[in-house]
């Protein structure tokens, strides 16, 4: 069940015993927690509500409180955060949890409670009897990522919700800058709108001085400076990134993914492939597809020396694993062989 099938059947005042909200878009649990929230009235939440997290809660805490008759109202609502034991996850904790008496309760739910499981997990091990019996008797509310189509179509409600306009560009650039994640985007997207309700217009620009850059996107910018083979400015933009205490082997590894992703555009457009298309076979985001083709086509790039560079990186991080050698003396000796 999707979450605006949920908002959709609590209007209608259709409420389960139990429900799992799986998956990992945070913006989706708290929209499905939100709605969930609004079938108590808010002058009752401090006696009728209540959230547990398994990590450090015994379950029977949780389950007693569940069993509990609602005070001062007609239901009481329960959510269990960290449902660990609903996974393959076999790392040991401190704290157990008697799943016999969450079997029990599954089987007979109460009745005036509302037991929520938000289970911020891919998936859930379905090989358990807990994980069967809860699936079969649950409504399950789907929480995981969706594709870049379904995450304009959100960003494109909100801001039409505020009569604002946001350039093509400017969309681009903030899907990209959020690497696609709806709830990124949309906290984002809160933003801009906030920034905008003078102009009504947002322009690439306004995504460029408002959203904050990742350390890939940083990156992205140090790999045109090795593609320009300007030497001093690479090796002083990486200087700084280790001032900032970023990681060398994370640096490199996106250096490595960068260069990978040249060679996988060169590749496809030598066979014909438009940028679209490209975008689609290897699912990346078709404005960083796009810059791809720009930067091969202004620095004439050629597989070969592609490759070359990929192999020096992947020789780099096994080296960045293994020696004390200094990691801004290794980019240096990269660069140089690449600008040979």
């Amino acid at each position: 069940m999707k979450v605006d099938k949920l908002c959709e059947q609590l209007k209608q005042g259709k409420v389960a015993s139990l429900y799992v909200i799986l998956g990992t878009e945070s913006y989706f649990i708290n929209e499905a927690k939100n709605a969930l929230l609004n079938v108590i009235p808010k002058e009752d939440f401090d006696v009728n509500v209540g959230t547990y997290d398994m990590e450090t809660t015994p379950l029977t805490v949780a389950l007693d409180d569940a069993m509990t008759i609602p005070f001062f109202g007609d239901r009481r609502l329960i959510f269990i955060k960290q449902p660990f034991f609903l996974t393959g996850d076999s790392k040991k904790r401190n704290i157990e949890h008697n799943l016999d008496e969450l079997l029990g309760y599954l089987k007979q739910p109460q009745p005036s409670t509302t037991l929520v499981f938000i289970a911020p997990y891919e998936k859930l091990d379905e090989r358990k009897k807990v994980t069967k019996l809860l699936k079969k008797n649950a409504e399950v509310i789907e929480a995981g990522p969706i594709n870049e189509n379904e995450v304009r179509r959100y960003l494109g409600g909100i801001f039409n919700k505020n009569k604002i306009v946001i350039e093509n560009e400017a969309l681009d650039m903030l899907l990209m800058r959020t690497n696609g994640n709806l709830t990124k985007a949309m906290n984002e997207a809160i933003k801009l709108t906030l920034f905008a309700q003078d102009t009504k217009n947002i322009a690439t620009e306004d995504v460029k001085a408002l959203v904050f850059r990742s350390l890939e996107e940083n990156v992205f910018d140090l790999t045109d400076l090795v593609l320009q083979k300007k030497f001093s400015n690479a090796v002083m933009m990486y200087h700084d990134f280790i001032e900032r205490k970023e990681e060398p082997v994370k640096l490199n590894a996106i250096l490595s993914k960068q260069f990978r992703l040249l060679i996988q555009v060169v590749t496809l457009s030598n066979q014909g492939y438009a940028q679209g298309n490209i975008a689609s076979v290897l699912k990346i985001h078709p404005y960083r597809i796009k810059i791809a083709l720009q930067s091969i086509k202004r620095y004439q790039l050629k597989i070969k020396d592609l490759k070359k560079a990929f192999n020096s990186l992947v020789s780099i991080e096994k080296k960045l694993k293994s020696t004390t050698r200094s990691p801004e003396e290794m980019f240096q000796l990269f660069m140089l062989s690449f600008m040979q």
